[in-house]
């Protein structure tokens, strides 16, 4: 029973904005109260609050808040604050392999911002994820690379907590004596930054690890020490831990009704916490006094509630105690089949947290890191006796170059008279030797001259030859180039007819400009029945190979929508996200992992008038019939490439449309388009363009789209595939 990382902030007036923001919401404003980076930070402060309160279901709903706005406003650090967040919620709720999950995303989020402050902090939080499964070693390496981080930078309070969290390891692995080392050098560090809470969590540690080694007495006194910070902040998590702790140590101390008390407290805090580790933790506890006290009927019932909360946290630590308990139980009742049943799962969750091997990979690991450290201080001290050695040799080699100096000036100026002597008898000599020169070089002259006539023969038929070959290159360009054109023909085939669109969207436009004569950008429509579904779609290249990824996704399209009739948004990227990977095989050759499509997908249904929008790292622009610009962004991973999570989900979002409305799908190849200057178009220019021509037929918004393009284009050479999907209902 540990508390490892707590944030620190107890705010409930953030609460209350939270609040008002919810409801806010619940109304559909049309004005934002404040900006998407003032509501991000809001809502980012409010979960911290929550955290902090124990309110973990309602941590991770804000969160969810927090990080959509997060998104619409760029703010990246806020992304990667607000995963590792969420992550310390589902942690704190016992689930670990999703804590897991949204750490190691923020992790990647940190290191992508090389915000090393931030790293440092979620390799400690998956150490503990990890510790909490018995994955000591793995828990221990993350520690270790989360201290050296904070050691580089000096962060004290970072240090403290690693250094703690690396006791806790020791702990669990029974050496008592390294746990305690580990925890006073954390209790130091943070004393002296006069950090309560953090010292409150040192005094729980230490009091455990006394607890272990038989000195409960001593255990006892560094509890009490740590429930007056505790009752001091209020902070429910480490009083529901303390009163755990002594009541268990008052029940083996033989004080009964002392220790109900104390555990009675702990179960009424982690029952309203509803986290299924510490659940675990006080139902063993009371099992454990009521076992002690021969109410066995009373301890099976805390034993069992505590398996279940154990299992669902996958606690193998917890469960090695639970089943010994269990064992013992059935034991003293006779029934010999159940306690053995229990014996054997306490050896295997025993076995899977404490063995040798486990035991020597936590001594290497800390050998490395006590060796990477001396190695670095020999370092420093070697530089600092290199650079004296240096400064000692430089002021040497100073006065050696002063005298060396001075002597070669005086045996210049002795050389130069003797110099000048000596040329001036060679004068005559070197003038006789022209003469001789010169005719000899008229000799040379001729001699080249009948060289050059015969090069100039040589160089007429190596152009003769330079001509054919030229010829030859020309041909085998023009099939090459008559291919392509082929398979523009065969792209354009695919591509929806235009009666097709007008037949449903009597008002669009369709921008659709190749930069190699082929395309990996492309568009795709479908009907059926009452709903009308619309893509538009960016694929990894362009030329050839961006038309071979387009050829894939049509089909794909095709056969996701038309054959197997699914017709939702969110579920048609995830399959054809899935068909994508399968098709290019990447999950075998990481060579085709890059490979991906951006994709811009939105489902109208003619019954209901609404539109449903599913995006993968593309955003869906809508002006309303009154002008008002929005902009609904898809989620920020793309179909297909590279996929670190162990399933890729896409999300729905449901649109009303009114008569009037226009809708624009788009790639990213028009606002990236470069300029004389390399400057790019940009994004916002484009939805100002948008909003500006919104009330034109979409024919003459697409006029004026291209005027634009070609405006800033100004000659320059397209740099990507470009294409513009623009719908009025």
């Amino acid at each position: 029973m540990r508390i490892l990382f707590r944030y620190k902030q107890i705010a409930i007036v953030l609460v209350a904005i939270a609040s008002m923001l919810f409801a806010i919401d619940g109304l559909h404003a049309q004005t934002p109260l404040n900006s998407d980076s003032l509501r991000c930070e809001a809502y980012i402060n409010s979960t911290d609050s929550l955290l902090d309160l124990g309110e973990y279901h309602q941590a991770l709903g804000t969160a969810s808040l927090a990080l959509s706005y997060a998104e619409k406003s760029g703010h990246l650090n806020g992304i990667a604050l607000i995963l590792t967040l969420k992550g310390y919620a589902y942690r704190a709720l016992g689930e670990n392999y999703k804590a897991l999950e949204m750490f190691t995303v923020a992790l990647e989020n940190y290191q992508a911002l090389n915000n090393e402050k931030g790293e440092a902090s979620v390799l400690n939080q998956i150490g503990a994820v990890y510790r909490l499964q018995g994955s000591y070693p793995k828990a221990l390496e993350y520690y270790l690379s989360s201290l050296r981080i904070y050691e580089r930078l000096n962060v004290k309070s970072g240090i403290a907590s690693t250094l703690n969290n690396i006791g806790i390891v020791y702990l669990y692995q029974k050496d008592y004596d390294r746990a305690l080392d580990y925890y006073n050098r954390s209790l130091m560090l943070e004393q002296e930054l006069n950090n309560e809470e953090s010292i409150s969590t040192s005094y729980i540690n230490i009091g455990e690890a006394y607890k272990e080694k038989g000195q409960v007495n001593r255990a006892l006194d560094y509890y009490l020490k740590a429930l007056q910070i505790a009752k001091k902040y209020d902070d429910p998590d480490a009083l529901g831990v303390l009163y755990n702790e002594i009541g268990s140590i008052y029940s083996e101390l033989g004080n009964s009704k002392l220790a109900y008390s104390y555990l009675k407290e702990s179960l009424s805090i982690f029952e309203g916490m509803k986290s299924k580790s510490r659940l675990a933790e006080i139902h063993l506890s009371l099992g454990k006094h009521y076992l002690s006290a021969s109410n066995r009927g009373k301890a099976l019932q805390h034993l069992i509630i505590a398996q279940n909360n154990a299992s669902a946290s996958k606690s193998n630590e917890l469960l090695a105690k639970i089943n010994f308990l269990l064992s013992k139980c059935y034991q003293q009742q006779g029934n010999y089949k159940l306690a053995y049943t229990h014996y054997q799962q306490h050896i295997a969750f025993r076995d899977s947290t404490y063995n040798k091997e486990s035991t020597r990979k936590l001594v290497q690991a800390e050998m490395l890191h006590q060796f990477e450290k001396q190695q670095q201080e020999q370092k420093m001290l070697q530089d600092r006796k290199d650079s004296i050695t240096a400064a000692a040799k430089y002021r040497q080699t100073l006065f050696r170059n002063f005298l060396l100096i001075a002597v070669l000036l005086l045996l210049l100026v002795v050389l130069a008279g003797f110099v000048a002597l000596k040329q001036k008898q060679k004068a005559n000599e070197t003038l006789a030797e022209h003469q001789k020169q010169i005719l000899e070089k008229n000799e040379e002259l001729l001699q080249q001259q009948e060289e050059i006539l015969s090069q100039r023969d040589e160089i007429e038929h190596k152009n003769q030859i330079l001509e054919h070959s030229q010829k030859i290159i020309a041909a085998k360009n023009d099939r090459i180039i008559s291919s392509i054109e082929y398979a523009q023909t065969i792209q354009e085939a695919i591509l929806p007819k235009e009666n097709l669109l007008k037949g449903v969207f009597a008002d669009h436009f369709i921008v659709f400009l190749p930069k190699d004569i082929v395309s990996g950008d492309f568009y795709w429509f479908s009907t059926s029945g009452e709903k009308q579904f619309i893509a538009v779609i960016d694929c990894t290249g362009h030329g050839v190979p961006g038309s071979f990824m387009s050829m894939i996704g049509n089909t794909l399209l095709n056969q996701i929508v038309n054959e197997w009739q699914t017709h939702d948004p969110a579920l048609i990227l995830e399959y054809l996200h899935d068909k994508v990977r399968k098709a290019l095989k990447q999950d075998e050759d990481d060579k085709k992992s890059h490979m991906s499509m951006d994709v811009a997908l939105l489902v109208y249904n003619t019954q209901t008038q609404k539109v449903t929008y599913a995006g993968a790292r593309r955003p869906l622009y809508i002006v309303n019939k009154d002008g008002l610009f929005s902009r609904i962004p898809g989620d920020p991973r793309s179909v297909g490439g590279f996929q670190p999570e162990k399933k890729r989900y896409f999300t729905n979002q449901i649109i009303d449309i009114e008569k009037g409305d226009s809708l624009y799908l788009t790639t990213d190849g028009y606002s990236d388009q470069m300029d004389l200057f390399m400057k790019k178009f940009g994004i916002k220019p484009l939805t100002e363009l948008l909003v500006k021509n919104y009330k034109h037929p979409m024919e003459r918004q697409k006029t004026a789209l291209l005027n634009a393009y070609r405006a800033h284009k100004a000659g320059c050479e397209q740099i990507d595939d470009i294409c513009i999907l623009g719908i009025r209902f």
